[in-house]
């Protein structure tokens, strides 16, 4: 139990303690006033995360607005996030979809257990969640019914559920120039990169079935697909979006799927 290690670390050395992983440095903040230093007062200072096996190989090598670098680029996803889909507006103007995919969600139960079959209930919640987010991202539900789509989109789960739930830990992450990296004990990274070929295959057929769809129908609302792929045409303070970092920001709301 890594946490409780560390509060013993820190009774006897202080607060603040500075530990040597592989060839990695890591500074432990204990306290309430250490923590407020490190993430607040200083908060420039330790905003960018340490690379690893997941942010490079499944998030698009750190892309997307989880991992990329603090600047104007992430500045600039944080932005489009919190207007078009975390922020409170945001989430007024969308609660009519989240209100008929639970509709939605009650009337698949119902047929269910009218036909006797089992209601796997995390399964339901993945669906339900993926298809809020999918009207939302992307203007349209993704799996009306389950079939291929849902099957693919199910193993993807798994695959990652595999990946974070069992907590691998990577030797490459801490040791990144020594042979246990280059050999990947325990395949981290080649487990992170199937998953990453996998999503990218799925989103990229997302966005090209959105880009047709945008041309045969006009929209009352725009989806947060439009708003990114709008920003590929604006360059603001010499910053503009590629297809890989719209597609690193799409991956973490369809994470947000999982059970």
């Amino acid at each position: 139990m890594p946490h409780a290690t560390l509060a013993k670390m820190a009774k006897k050395y202080g607060p603040i303690i500075y530990l040597k992983i592989g060839t990695s440095g890591m500074v432990v903040a204990s306290t309430p006033a250490s923590a407020q230093a490190s993430l607040k007062a200083l908060d420039t200072n330790f905003s960018n995360r340490a690379p690893n096996a997941g942010a490079t190989h499944m998030a698009y090598r750190s892309q997307g607005l989880v991992f990329a670098d603090y600047g104007p680029r992430w500045k600039l996803l944080r932005k489009l996030g919190n207007l078009h889909m975390l922020g409170v507006k945001a989430l007024e103007g969308w609660a009519p979809f989240r209100t008929v995919e639970l509709g939605h969600v009650l009337k698949a139960m119902h047929d269910l257990s009218c036909r006797g079959e089992a209601v796997v209930v995390a399964e339901m919640l993945s669906f339900a969640m993926a298809n809020m987010i999918g009207k939302v991202v992307l203007g349209r539900r993704l799996f009306e019914k389950k079939g291929v789509e849902s099957n693919e989109f199910k193993d993807m789960v798994v695959d990652v559920e595999l990946m974070t739930k069992a907590g691998f830990f990577n030797f490459g992450d801490f040791m990144p120039s020594s042979v246990a990296s280059w050999l990947d004990f325990g395949g981290v990274e080649l487990g992170t990169k199937h998953i990453n070929k996998k999503f990218d295959v799925f989103l990229t057929r997302m966005i090209e079935e959105h880009k047709a769809e945008s041309y045969e129908q006009n929209k009352e609302k725009q989806d947060f697909l439009d708003v990114l792929m709008a920003e590929q045409e604006n360059c603001r303070d010499d910053v503009r979006l590629s297809m890989t970092n719209i597609k690193a920001v799409l991956l973490v709301f369809f994470f947000k799927a999982l059970p």
